[in-house]
């Protein structure tokens, strides 16, 4: 299951120095196909809001869920919850194996 009290980034080895330019934006989440138009939040470390939206894809795509905004610090909307009426968040399932 997807903690979205926790901060997600791209498991790679990356300098100090490389790292101090890195971001952490806020993503908004929901199912592909959800009865609510509201968000879930999930924070991501990352050097654009491109990245970003790479690494939020790859860890929510086994959740049938779709990246819909990327809020960059520093925006009035940041940090606000989104997910106060979203829909539950889906069960993973890969390859018929649920997690």
């Amino acid at each position: 299951m997807i903690d979205l009290n926790k901060t997600y980034a791209r498991p790679v080895e990356i300098s100090s120095y490389l790292r101090s330019f890195m971001s952490t934006f806020q993503v908004g989440i929901r199912n592909r196909e959800a009865k609510s138009s509201a968000l879930h939040s999930m924070m991501v470390t990352a050097l654009d809001s491109d990245r970003a939206v790479e690494v939020a894809q790859d860890l929510i795509n086994p959740y049938d869920m779709i990246v819909k905004s990327v809020t960059a610090p520093g925006d009035e909307a940041y940090g606000l919850a989104l997910g106060i009426d979203a829909d539950p968040i889906a069960v993973a399932n890969y390859d018929g194996y649920t997690l």
